[in-house]
């Protein structure tokens, strides 16, 4: 997972075992086989170890199908994919390895916040759907960085990032009202449509924050209460 998860989440997940690990790991490779056909410059192989890989050429192309460049990379399975995402690389050293790039500091790519590849994951995802809302739009967006010095799209690196995704997905600034919000998602069921939102916007909940609260809803308990933790430890006012 992310780096800047807070160490007492990754140590206290449960031990995956040889059978979860094989399956995850079989299911990696079927599906790589699967898109010989959509992605004919990658092909399935496996690192030094015998965890399978995607890897080769990855051609990017315009609206019309026409290749405009092409990167190099490495994709390497997670122990527990789908339950997080596999981790990417740039093998050519055309990037550099620089969180400012958004590649972390063993070379892999920085894609996403902690909370959106946990939210997307639970949602189900597919290496195909992988490929093409992750993979390829963060290619795409370091060859825009190379043509004009910064990112078309991006979002602050470690907490700050991830606090800025909870502010977007809420939209509000104050961290103590999304703690609240997560509090009653977690513990309270669904409104119906036409109650004012929790929010206390006075909106109706079905023109508000429904989507957010459908969103994380489908969480586990654990995860919400992980979410809530994190932003307590992450920001000094809730130090005291």
């Amino acid at each position: 997972m992310i780096p800047d998860i807070p160490q007492q989440y990754w140590e206290g997940l449960p031990l995956l075992n040889l059978g979860q690990v094989n399956n995850a790991y079989l299911h990696f490779k079927e599906e790589s086989l699967s898109l010989k056909g959509q992605f004919p410059e990658l092909n399935l192989g496996q690192t030094e170890d015998g965890i399978p890989t995607f890897e080769g050429k990855l051609i990017l192309s315009d609206e019309k199908s026409n290749p405009i460049d092409s990167y190099e990379i490495r994709i390497v399975c997670s122990i527990d994919y789908p339950q997080s995402f596999p981790f990417v690389f740039e093998t050519k050293n055309r990037i550099p390895i620089n969180i400012d790039w958004h590649v972390h500091t063993d070379g892999h790519a920085c894609l996403c916040t902690w909370p959106e590849e946990v939210i997307y994951c639970h949602k189900g995802i597919t290496l195909e759907s992988f490929l093409s809302e992750h993979v390829i739009p963060y290619f795409f967006n370091q060859k825009y960085r190379e043509m004009h010095g910064f990112f078309l799209q991006e979002r602050a690196h470690g907490k700050l990032g991830t606090m800025d995704f909870f502010k977007e997905k809420f939209r509000t600034s104050n961290l103590k009202l999304i703690i609240n919000w997560l509090e009653f998602i977690k513990s309270n069921p669904e409104p119906s449509r036409t109650n004012e939102c929790f929010c206390g916007s006075g909106e109706k909940f079905r023109k508000c924050h429904r989507s957010e609260f459908r969103e994380f809803k489908i969480l586990p308990v654990e995860t919400i209460i992980n979410f809530i933790q994190y932003i307590k430890l992450s920001n000094p006012i809730f130090k005291n």
